[in-house]
């Protein structure tokens, strides 16, 4: 006879309230359901999720990823302090796993609960790996035994009926591991709500405990991690949830009886309510389950297994049968909250949390309560309601008001990395806002890195005059910009500030990849930066021909270059020279890549490059060096690097130098990876986008590296913010890389019909993009990861600015001001 079949969230449900369990089996029969109905039942004080199918998914991302990681190895290698290993697997998983666009769609206290559930879970798997490192364990065992370990799906039938009926038991874990510290396998069940019933949930991770034993004979302990709103942690031994094996069995058998029930008739075995549940039981409304199955106390459960025990009867151990259950990764989308049924959803009453927004643990509360949250300022002032004061948020940048109701708008932290795209007319205020935010990084530690096409951004070298109405918050917020920046203009190609010079060029060596442990990934991302510069170099010298031929050329030469043992720095005349005689650096049938009139004649636009026109570019001044331009003069500053390409004398002298930066970042992140839980290393500010990263299949010098910036950048910890008049002048996929749009006024219906395309997810467009033709100057409207509740779609005007913004500065101008300064 073919078993009965439950879930264990099926028994979870069972061992809560059997009626439950009885009700929802009746519902997918009658309506025939493809999927079977599981009421997920939350108790009164579940008031707020921590954003469970996120954080679940978040987590799985993690476990798989966290084996074959090189951070993930790097941070197992070289730390053994819990709190460092803590934070550094915060930050790749903040980086790496977590979606944060679908976060942003949370209510912000979902948003703080989700962030702080992450901090928990991290810190008791960073005390586990810190206890395993002090014991000596090698890095490959308890990378393997932490994260190694596939076996999470669960597929057991018991025979446990009263004539040995069997009843089969599906389920996958959330975490099944080694413990050194208890030399026992453990299987943690983490859980996003509070500890209601912490006997119940044990109970089922108890069943998981079992079954997962019986499959691959591992006697694992057992835990229920509870992550919001307080962490607590309940366990059981082996021993412990082996000796409780026969409440397990009774309540299987029950529940195979249960779906049996004929409530027409009243025959078979009736199942039990439990009336803690009632009040928040769906399956109650309208008296509906005692007119059906009459009073709650009516019913019985089998209780063969537990009398046999209880009476010191010895009674054989059921039979059990495992099937084949190898790591599948689960389905979290569909297995923690979503609801696969026609008719009532789940019962889902949720509580608030107050940590602070960003991802790490704080203790600001959040800005909105009840009444307001989720709505806008003209809705509260329309009912007469007090909207909240503006007040400093801290990890946010502060960038400016709310139009109707002054309420604070402020940019989480750990939203920056998804990069940030300003559109606006001219004369909107655009650029404005942009150094705003740029101000605000500043204020918040984060360097700066910002191109100056006009003479716009310059300015920061000098401060504005203090207005007299100033707000206390505004003043604090003044300070801490002053206070902190350290500014710093530099002019490529010019003496009007600090010379830049392209000349010698910074080659990554394998050494500067030591973090990366596997040797074939670390091949791998070596060639792949001097491949950038590869394609950086034929792009700026513009030789014709075959452009992949002249890339896979030079590419071969600076692996050679760059792996010389003697260290020497390389300039553009060794890597023209080189390309003039490969047999120097050992290439010695360098016609396999290229032709030799080709090579030739590239040989020539590079020596072109530093001994012609663009000279300028690839002599005197400071080398440019990225690691030195972030690193503050005085401690406890943070830089502000303004690079003034309005000294060259051509456009393409800006797209050289700006093509050869981007290669520069690219070589810096990829070689000192890094940050600090979600925090950004570094804002790369780009004024003008439109005249570097155009729209359409023209492809200037600077494009292509720009790009990879904005696609790659984020996993890196770099930052990216742009500025343009026309959403429809820069390359669509750049602001496809943008969570972050800050929307001014629009000049045209085909500005407005772009700036649509961006929400082509949505079913419509937003409601308040048709006022953004036309708007007032100053007022823009956005929309980010982690927003507040009821700041999407109202018009905000950003803060004063603390830094002087006039007319655009002239080269002359400005080497004035340096005089100054």
């Amino acid at each position: 006879m073919t078993p009965v079949a439950f879930s264990v969230t099926e028994v979870r449900v069972a061992a809560t309230c059997p009626r439950i369990s009885y009700f929802d089996f009746e519902h997918t029969r009658r309506h025939r359901l493809k999927s079977r109905s599981v009421t997920r039942l939350w108790k009164a004080g579940a008031e707020e999720t921590a954003c469970g199918t996120l954080f679940h998914n978040a987590v799985e991302a993690f476990n798989r990823r966290a084996l074959d990681a090189p951070e993930v190895r790097a941070t197992v290698e070289g730390e053994s302090e819990p709190r460092t290993i803590e934070r550094r697997l915060r930050e790749f998983l903040n980086l790496q796993c977590v979606d944060l666009n679908a976060l942003a769609l949370r209510s912000v206290a979902q948003q703080e609960a989700f962030i702080r559930a992450v901090g928990i879970y991290m810190r008791e798997l960073a005390d586990i790996i810190g206890d395993a490192r002090i014991r000596g364990k090698p890095t490959h065992e308890v990378l393997g035994q932490l994260f190694g370990d596939r076996r999470r799906r669960v597929d057991v039938t018991f025979q446990v009926g009263p004539k040995g009926e069997a009843v089969r038991i599906t389920g996958i874990l959330d975490y099944v591991f080694y413990d050194w510290r208890t030399a026992h396998h453990r299987i943690i069940d983490y859980k996003l709500t509070p500890a209601g019933e912490p006997s119940n949930d044990l109970f089922q991770v108890g069943l998981y405990a079992l079954m997962h034993h019986v499959q691959h004979r591992t006697e694992p302990d057992v835990g229920v991690l509870y992550l919001h709103p307080d962490r607590l942690m309940v366990e059981m031994t082996w021993s412990q949830v082996h000796g409780q094996r026969h409440k397990l069995f009774d309540l299987l058998a029950s529940m195979a009886e249960w779906q049996r029930y004929d409530e027409a008739g009243g025959k078979g075995l009736k199942p039990p309510g439990e009336p803690s549940c009632c009040s928040v039981c769906r399956w109650d409304n309208d008296g509906q389950c005692a007119r059906r199955l009459g009073p709650k106390h009516e019913g019985h459960r089998l209780r063969h297994w537990t009398d046999a025990f209880a009476g010191g009867q010895i009674r054989d151990e059921p039979s059990v049968f495992a099937e084949e259950a190898n790591g599948t990764p689960r389905a979290w989308a569909q297995a923690v909250e979503t609801e696969t049924e026609e008719g009532p959803g789940p019962i889902e009453m949720v509580s608030e949390t107050t940590n602070a927004l960003g991802l790490q643990e704080g203790s600001k509360k959040a800005q909105t309560d009840g009444r307001t949250a989720g709505r806008s300022d003209e809705e509260q002032a329309a009912t007469g309601e007090d909207v909240p004061s503006l007040t400093i948020r801290e990890n946010s940048a502060q960038i400016g008001t709310t139009i109707v109701g002054r309420r604070l708008v402020a940019i989480p932290v750990a939203a920056l990395p998804t990069h940030v795209a300003v559109v606006g007319a001219a004369g909107s205020g655009k650029t404005w806002l942009a150094k705003v935010l740029a101000e605000e990084a500043v204020r918040l530690e984060i360097p700066v890195l910002a191109i100056d096409p006009q003479g716009d951004l310059v300015q920061f070298l000098r401060p504005a005059a203090e207005f007299p109405d100033l707000t206390p918050e505004e003043k604090a917020l003044r300070r801490g910009f002053l206070d902190r920046v350290e500014p710093r203009v530099w002019t490529p190609g010019s003496s009007h500030g600090r010379r830049l010079c392209l000349d010698p060029i910074r080659l990554a060596k394998p050494s500067d990849l030591a973090y990366i442990t596997d040797p074939i990934r670390r091949a791998e991302e070596w060639e792949g930066m001097l491949a950038v510069v590869a394609a950086q170099l034929v792009g700026t010298a513009k030789a014709g021909g075959e452009t992949d031929s002249q890339q896979t050329f030079l590419l071969q030469a600076l692996r050679s270059l760059a792996a010389d043992p003697r260290g020497r720095e390389v300039d553009l005349g060794t890597i023209a020279a080189v390309t003039s005689d490969p047999s120097s650096v050992g290439l010695e049938n360098p016609d396999q890549f290229i032709k030799k009139s080709e090579r030739e004649k590239l040989a020539r636009k590079l020596n072109g490059l530093r001994l012609g026109p663009t000279s300028n570019l690839y002599s005197g001044g400071q080398r440019l060096d990225l690691d030195a331009m972030l690193q503050p003069k005085v401690a406890g500053k943070t830089t502000m690097n303004i690079l003034y390409v309005n000294a060259l004398t051509d456009d393409d002298q800006k797209h050289f130098f700006i093509a050869a930066l981007a290669a520069e970042i690219y070589r810096w992140m990829i070689s000192s990876p890094g940050g600090n839980s979600g925090r950004p290393r570094m804002l790369f500010y780009l004024d003008e986008a439109r005249d570097y990263i155009p729209a359409g299949a023209r492809k200037p010098p600077a494009k292509d590296p720009l790009v990879r910036l904005f696609t790659q950048g984020r996993k890196y910890g770099v930052a990216c913010l742009l500025c343009t008049q026309s959403p429809r002048s820069v390359d669509y996929n750049v602001f496809g890389n943008c969570s972050t749009k800050l929307v001014g006024r629009l000049e045209s219906t085909q500005d407005q019909d772009r700036v649509a395309e961006w929400f082509s997810k949505e079913s419509s467009p937003p409601p308040w993009l048709a006022g953004r033709k036309g708007a007032e100057a100053g007022s823009f409207v956005g929309r980010w990861p982690f927003i507040q509740p009821g700041i999407e779609g109202t018009a905000f005007r950003s803060r004063r600015l603390f830094s002087l913004h006039e007319g655009a500065w002239s080269p002359d101008r400005l080497e004035q001001e340096m005089r100054r300064s």
